[in-house]
């Protein structure tokens, strides 16, 4: 809490009035991240996009995050707030598999994904895939995987080009490059 305060410019007492405890503070600002996405299919910059548009976007967005990615937040979240951790990770996970839903029901009513495809498996698959990368065992994947860009890029020509009606795949081919 010194160091809080110290980087606020603040007393300990002032952050005492809002919070009542560390673990309050905590706790309240991962809700804050989780009611205030960086990046959602959802928001007002991307909503407006057909599917393929969003899915492309939420590539760009994960190209960027690359690089301002804080490991040491994480695993000291899970080391000192094992509870908070899971229990923040589990909701990010839901509310993302959402998400990934309804971009796949929207990419189906557009014509631009294949009406077969299950979703809720499909959804859920890219979900883990996407926010479990940070945790994933080094014997297969190594960390510099996580970070690069090709990886990233590889994994959404995947995914696009396996939900894909014939449409969507001509969309994608045109755009994404």
């Amino acid at each position: 809490m010194d160091d809080i305060a110290n980087k606020l410019g603040i007393s300990k007492k002032t952050i005492y009035q809002h919070f009542k405890n560390k673990t309050d503070l905590v706790e309240q600002a991962l809700e804050w991240q989780i009611n205030h996405p960086l990046f959602s299919f959802m928001s007002e910059d991307v909503s407006h996009l057909n599917a393929i548009d969003q899915y492309i976007e939420f590539y760009r967005f994960i190209v960027n995050q690359i690089s301002n990615s804080c490991e040491s937040m994480r695993y000291d979240l899970r080391k000192y707030y094992p509870k908070l951790s899971n229990k923040f990770h589990l909701t990010k996970l839901t509310k993302f598999q959402n998400e990934l839903s309804q971009n796949l029901q929207q990419g189906i009513q557009e014509g631009l994904f294949r009406p077969e495809i299950n979703i809720e498996y499909i959804s859920k698959t890219m979900a883990k895939i996407y926010l479990n990368m940070a945790e994933a065992d080094d014997v297969i994947l190594e960390k510099e995987d996580f970070s690069n860009v090709e990886y990233h890029k590889e994994l959404v020509q995947y995914h696009l080009h396996g939900v894909s009606t014939q449409k969507g795949k001509e969309y994608f081919k045109n755009k994404f490059k």
